[in-house]
């Protein structure tokens, strides 16, 4: 498992929301987000292998809906399914179910449990009204791993009700309705078919079939011994120079300018371009030069943001976040206001453009907080991992 998201939003409110009945009067006919074709293929499509990565434009995995719950593989042939509120559903799920698998013959199982609310203390499991153990929560996360995730995956796949008690009391029943589906496509992937080691399409072959790990992607990041934090100022003319880029709709803005230092040669500068409720898009620019003589180009990616849109569009980054320890640029990308469907891309500066590290997406809008992974990769640090005031940390 490539492991959770960073909660987008409140877990709380999202739950809140779900239970005053907001998704069951709106669930069906709700729109779900716009999604470019690189990133998630239609949900009919024909089953096919995982891209082989190269090193050219980053090829992002296929997500598939299967009835109650959401499944991908990534270019690392790490598999993730996660449960889905089901369709006409009164009720928000206060515990979400996320199953993941390792790529390779030697990957890990992984389930996970993710509270909404306060998840803590033992947490009783049953499947079909049969005790199948027990999990300890902390932090509001429980987890299994192993031999014992992959015994408790596997009857799941084959069975119709999952409850979780605290003591006498049920406090989730996530549905089990396509996790069959979903494990199977996992498997597929993984090419574990007909494996004693397949979580449901298993049969007499060596436990330890599966399809090889791909190359892992590495790249370089920018090497600068300056801190990636701090004021960064722009004469009148570097401003004007940055606007006469930045329009919308063929108009230039006048909101200020984010800025933030990418290497000693080199401006990240943000310019808010539309704001809605619940997006705000930012146009992406990159200043290059000493300080007074700056000229600035669009930012270049290895795979545009998912909320640009038409080829030709200046590249979009929605509700961006600058994390100056890492050197990262993140878009989120909420397909409605409870942040539960939408795209989410997360970048590092490699010295001449922003290369992707992560991406996840949802296409459907059905209360889940955490999303498959559909690409991974992993930069290189060029020196010591940089602090936020330029120290030195340990890399990890």
């Amino acid at each position: 498992m490539t492991g959770p998201m960073t909660r987008p939003l409140s877990r709380f409110l999202l739950v809140s929301v779900l239970l005053l009945g907001s998704i069951s009067a709106g669930a069906q006919s709700l729109p779900q987000p716009a999604m470019p074709p690189q990133q998630v293929q239609a949900q009919t499509q024909a089953q096919a292998l995982p891209p082989t990565p190269t090193a050219g434009t980053p090829a992002l995995g296929r997500l598939r809906v299967f009835d109650d719950w959401a499944v991908a593989c990534d270019n690392r042939l790490s598999c993730s399914a996660v449960s889905l509120l089901p369709q006409g559903a009164g009720e928000a799920y206060s515990v979400l179910v996320w199953i993941g698998r390792e790529g390779g013959p030697d990957g890990e199982a992984t389930v996970e449990l993710s509270g909404a609310y306060e998840l803590r203390g033992k947490i009783d499991l049953f499947v079909d009204n049969v005790s199948a153990g027990q999990l300890i929560a902390a932090r509001d996360m429980a987890r299994a791993n192993g031999p014992s995730a992959l015994k408790l995956i596997r009857r799941l796949g084959s069975s119709y009700s999952f409850d979780l008690r605290v003591g006498k009391a049920s406090i989730a029943a996530p549905s089990l309705s396509g996790l069959a589906q979903a494990l199977r496509y996992m498997d597929e992937q993984q090419g574990r078919v007909g494996s004693a080691g397949a979580l449901a399409a298993i049969g007499d072959k060596p436990a330890s079939l599966a399809r090889p790990l791909p190359e892992d992607i590495h790249f370089p990041m920018a090497a600068t011994d300056m801190p990636l934090t701090g004021p960064v100022e722009l004469t009148a003319e570097e401003q004007q120079g940055a606007r006469a880029l930045a329009k919308c709709g063929g108009r230039p803005r006048e909101l200020p300018i984010d800025l933030h230092p990418l290497d000693a040669g080199h401006v990240l500068a943000l310019i808010a371009c539309d704001a809605g409720a619940d997006n705000v898009s930012s146009i992406v620019l990159v200043g290059m030069g000493g300080s007074g003589a700056r000229n600035f180009q669009y930012a270049r990616f290895d795979l545009m943001p998912g909320a640009t849109g038409e080829p030709g569009v200046p590249p979009l980054i929605v509700n961006a976040q600058w994390n100056p320890v890492r050197g990262s640029l993140s878009s989120f990308a909420r397909g409605r206001p409870l942040g539960d469907c939408g795209t989410s891309e997360t970048y590092v500066w490699d010295g001449t453009m922003f290369r992707l590290t992560q991406a996840r997406a949802m296409p459907v809008c059905r209360g889940a907080w955490e999303w498959p992974v559909l690409w991974s990769a992993t930069p290189r640090e060029a020196g010591p991992v940089r602090t936020a005031s330029g120290g030195a940390a340990r890399s990890p």
